[in-house]
């Protein structure tokens, strides 16, 4: 093992140690995944079947990209948060989004720079209510999920939105309470509107001073949003 790999493990909470052992055996597991239909498509020779193990192929990179985007941090290194959901709601499109005709709007004005910690409890919770949005969004009216991050007032805002029918019934399930503890986790808490035109889920938790970054090189919304389609 290397010194910069030995020394990446011990930086990791003992509590997160078996969590990152877990995603590294399933990241192998992609891969060896992604390696066999390979070679599935490389010796066929039709076609249709080719075309199809190909789409596996793109899918499975999809999933991987999405496992590895969420995995625990190693350290307390900055993490752009914008950047990171960015990245996120892609592979979720390319894993299965938009074969089911759900499009994945993004709105993001500014970098958002945060703990490593603080940014990942924050991904995992916007990866689930993506994830529970999608099962919601309306696909006769074009399905769309839509995903928003700010800085206001002290706090980060992020929201998730589907264009589904009104819930007149809220049942928290498993993802619910997980999401719930997730939040609590950074001190935030999470918002649940449910209207005629879909569903909105907002999770708002305290910013950090210098929190901010101004940053020439970031994306604005509307290319982020091309990149997605």
């Amino acid at each position: 093992m290397s010194k910069s790999s030995q020394t990446a493990i011990d930086q990791i909470d003992e509590s997160l140690l078996y969590i990152t052992e877990l995603l590294h055996r399933v990241s192998n597991e992609y891969t060896g995944a992604i390696s066999f239909a390979s070679r599935l498509a490389g010796k066929s020779e039709n076609v249709e079947t080719k075309n199809s193990l190909h789409e596996i192929i793109n899918y499975l990179h999809a999933l991987a990209a999405a496992h590895h985007i969420l995995r625990p941090p190693l350290g307390n290194e900055l993490v752009d948060l914008s950047e990171n959901i960015t990245r996120l709601c892609r592979a979720m499109a390319l894993a299965g989004l938009e074969k089911r005709g759900i499009r994945v709007h993004l709105a993001l004005t500014e970098s958002i720079v945060l703990d490593a910690s603080r940014c990942w409890h924050a991904s995992l919770i916007v990866a689930e209510l993506i994830s529970n949005a999608s099962r919601h969004a309306s696909l006769a009216r074009g399905g769309c999920v839509c995903v928003s991050i700010e800085a206001a007032l002290g706090r980060i805002v992020c929201r998730v939105s589907d264009n589904g029918s009104a819930c007149t019934t809220f049942r928290p399930g498993v993802g619910s309470l997980v999401v719930n503890t997730l939040a609590e986790e950074i001190d935030g808490c999470i918002e649940r509107r449910f209207g005629n035109c879909g569903t909105t889920i907002t999770l708002s938790f305290p910013s950090e001073a210098a929190s901010i970054a101004a940053r020439s090189d970031f994306r604005s919304p509307a290319s982020v949003s091309r990149e997605l389609r």
